[in-house]
C-alpha cells in the first residue's frame, strides 16, 4: 500500500485543493495550509489590487525568506554549541589525564 493513502482537502484563499497524504501527516499538513492561507490573506489585505498569482509568488518568497532566516539562526546556534562542546571536551580530556594536564585556575 502507498504511504499517500489519505485524501485531504485544504482551503487557501477561497480555493480548495485536494491532496493525498499519509495518515500521520494530516495534522501537520492542515497546520501548514492554515499558515500559508493566513500569510496569503495578509498579503491580499495589504495589496488587494494584486492578482492571485502575484499573491502566491510574493507569499512564497516571504515564507522562503523566513525559512532561510531560521536556518541561518539554527546554523549559528549549532556552530556555537559545537564550539563550546569541543572546548568542554578538551577540558574534560585534560582533567581525566591527571592533575599535571588540567588547566590552572588563577
Amino acid at each position: 500500500m502507498s504511504t499517500l493513502e489519505k485524501p485531504l482537502r485544504v482551503r487557501i484563499l477561497e480555493r480548495e485543493y485536494a491532496l493525498r497524504i499519509s495518515k500521520e501527516d494530516e495534522s501537520h499538513t492542515v497546520q501548514i495550509a492554515t499558515y500559508l492561507d493566513a500569510k496569503m490573506r495578509a498579503f491580499r489585505k495589504a495589496h488587494p489590487d494584486q492578482s492571485e498569482v502575484t499573491t502566491a509568488v510574493i507569499t512564497a518568497l516571504a515564507v522562503t525568506e523566513e525559512l532561510f532566516a531560521f536556518q541561518e539562526r539554527h546554523e549559528d546556534v549549532t556552530g556555537s554549541m559545537e564550539t563550546r562542546l569541543n572546548e568542554l571536551d578538551d577540558i574534560l580530556s585534560r582533567a581525566l589525564k591527571g592533575p599535571s594536564s588540567a588547566p590552572s585556575v588563577a
